[in-house]
């Protein structure tokens, strides 16, 4: 029984499984299109994607720059003669970079006319007044060099505070120089 037995109810099996799995499936009622498919407004036309050709030769159309078309000046079918404007093209952004180099020359004239009007008599007072306070910074740093410098009994004094006065003394003899050559600077104007 069991030889014919398994093979029968694994038929059963088989047709209660394709049964089962015939019934699950879902029924879908047929739906209409929202919109209507588009027709020809013409009755004699076809639809297809090409090229544009003259009658004597292919000529190829392009544009030095890319960009999205805003205005069409001609019509299927229009004669046109050499030169003649076929489209024009988005041209906010290069109006933008436009404007954006105007302000850029703008800056550029402005500061052309501060240099050749250079130097101020109120700029000379401030540049001096500024050599004076570098050669005050450096007079004090070298007093406080020298009296680290005088201390006799090195226990009393780290190495590490009087490399730190040596060098707070040249960091203020180089802003002094500094400050000397933009006075001089001043003094002397703009190039010709």
């Amino acid at each position: 029984m069991l030889k014919y037995g398994l093979p029968v109810i694994a038929a059963f099996l088989l047709v209660g499984a394709v049964l089962s799995v015939l019934h699950s499936r879902p029924s879908r009622a047929p739906t209409s299109p929202p919109a209507a498919p588009p027709v020809a407004t013409y009755p004699h036309t076809v639809a297809g994607v090409g090229i544009v050709e003259a009658s004597s030769e292919n000529i190829a159309l392009s544009t030095p720059v890319s960009g999205l078309i805003t205005q069409v000046y001609v019509k299927a079918g229009d004669h046109v003669q050499a030169g003649e404007r076929l489209f024009a093209l988005d041209d906010r952004d290069r109006q933008a970079e436009l404007q954006l180099r105007k302000s850029a020359l703008e800056v550029a004239r402005a500061q052309l006319d501060k240099l050749v009007r250079s130097p101020r008599p109120e700029e000379v007072p401030v540049a001096e007044a500024k050599v004076a306070e570098a050669a005050q910074a450096l007079a004090d740093a070298r007093v406080q060099q020298r009296l680290i410098e005088s201390v006799t009994d090195r226990r009393a004094i780290r190495e590490e505070d009087l490399l730190r006065r040596q060098i707070a003394t040249k960091v203020a003899e180089t802003r002094v120089h500094q400050a000397k050559a933009n006075l001089a600077l001043l003094r002397a104007g703009a190039r010709q």
